[in-house]
């Protein structure tokens, strides 16, 4: 099985753990030498509010990106997962969560959900065709009975069930229009949504296009919508991809590429930027699903303006970049300076601080601050100081003082006494991972 397949077996795993019932349309076990893109999961209606949280935890625990989390329709739930393969391509996994038209986990009915969701979407795939076919042999009376409930017309009964035997589909993928006005169904209205765009502008170049059709081609499953600046143009990107620019224009919804660089590393650097943005919008989005629960002055200490004030009242002072919210369930006595770079789904509990050792010294002397990862918890009373990494899944301990780095999903307490970080440790082998900031 590819790493597609085997990423798509945990993800659900982890909905049996949870205890979330589903059916999967197309099992990923019928097709061992290719894996299907999406996962198709119909799941009743009482288990959608849980879909978030779950498929963030999952994320988060089996350190993906979690690039996409929308809902395609009332009924529905869509997540986007994404990690780097041993020669550093992205790879992605789409999961699809619906309430299904046809309950029960038998052939017949799930030949049926597969067939109307297909027919709803107007898309019917090499894969899902087949699958169709042994579904439709487990039990071929079943399927022809559920198959009557939603299509009326004789004829549409015909067409599909000789689909089915034959297994060939051609016929009915070019009338799948027409199969889906005769859909006996109640049909709920999708909710628009529109792609986000990915501006390419600075210096005119052949090489900033066909940095642009690098980074399109390898970032296609996302169906972003990609385009460049062109002389007098007005339309503006979501996110901005700025060719041979100066390294000052860097932001959170930009990133800047110098045109001396190889086109390899210009295009690894623009897409993980690019997957870091769309991360962070995810978790912008769903804060409460993504990152935790915060309280409503934790809130408000991380919006724009109106922070300093809520700081001022709480004795917190949060100097640096928010790109994602922080979870604090207890925002007192908090100061985080300028230049601390922060990653995602960190955890900072009360009375810590990240700064610079000498408080008194120029910025310019202490050079760029911490640098706190992925899944960090920063536990009460911690002081990170200086120019210090912490690496991705570590603990800072309460009352700790850290002045020098700590390895990805390790642990520190007191004064900079890690633990976990000895050869024999399963954690030594992980902190050797790619860092999640750069």
């Amino acid at each position: 099985m590819e790493e597609r397949g085997y990423v798509a077996e945990a993800l659900l795993e982890r909905l049996r753990a949870e205890a979330i019932a589903f059916r999967l349309l197309v099992d990923p076990q019928a097709f061992p030498d290719h894996a299907p893109e999406e996962c198709e999961l119909a799941v009743p209606a009482s288990a959608l509010p849980a879909i978030p949280k779950a498929v963030a935890g999952f994320a988060q625990d089996f350190d993906l990106r979690l690039v996409e989390l929308y809902r395609p329709g009332r009924a529905a739930w869509r997540a986007v997962f994404t990690w780097t393969d041993d020669v550093g391509r992205p790879r992605f996994l789409s999961a699809r969560f619906f309430v299904a038209a046809e309950e029960g986990m038998t052939s017949g009915a799930l030949f049926v959900c597969t067939l109307v969701e297909a027919v709803e979407r107007r898309v019917l795939s090499e894969e899902r065709a087949r699958w169709l076919a042994i579904l439709w042999r487990g039990d071929p009376q079943d399927a022809a009975e559920r198959l009557a409930r939603h299509f009326r017309n004789p004829e549409h009964q015909r067409l599909i069930a000789h689909a089915a035997r034959a297994e060939q589909w051609a016929a009915v993928q070019s009338r799948l229009t027409e199969l889906r006005r005769a859909l006996a169904r109640v049909r709920l209205p999708r909710l628009p949504r529109r792609a986000p765009s990915i501006l390419f502008a600075g210096r005119d170049s052949p090489a900033r296009t066909t940095l642009m059709i690098q980074v399109q081609s390898r970032l296609a499953p996302l169906g972003l919508d990609m385009f460049e600046q062109l002389a007098g143009g007005a339309r503006r990107g979501d996110f901005r991809v700025v060719f041979d620019g100066p390294p000052g224009l860097a932001a959170e919804d930009a990133v800047v590429v110098r045109a001396e660089q190889p086109l390899s590393a210009m295009v690894n650097h623009v897409e993980r930027a690019i997957l870091r943005w769309l991360e962070c919008r995810v978790e912008r989005r769903y804060p409460d699903a993504v990152v935790g629960p915060n309280p409503l002055a934790a809130r408000l200490l991380q919006m724009p303006g109106i922070g300093r004030v809520v700081g001022w009242f709480l004795g917190c002072r949060l100097n640096c970049r928010i790109r994602s919210p922080i979870l604090m369930p207890l925002p007192l006595g908090i100061v985080i300076e300028r230049g601390v770079e922060l990653g995602s789904r960190v955890t900072v509990m009360h009375q810590v601080t990240i700064g610079r050792k000498d408080p008194v010294a120029p910025r310019e002397q202490g050079g760029n601050l911490a640098v706190i990862e992925d899944n960090v918890f920063i536990g009460a009373g911690a002081k990170v100081l200086g120019p210090v990494r912490i690496g991705r899944g570590a603990t800072v301990g309460a009352n700790a003082v850290v002045t020098r780095d700590v390895p990805s999903h390790c642990t520190v307490v007191g004064a900079n006494r890690i633990l976990g970080a000895g050869p024999p440790s399963v954690a030594a082998g992980r902190r050797e991972e790619q860092a999640t900031l750069s």
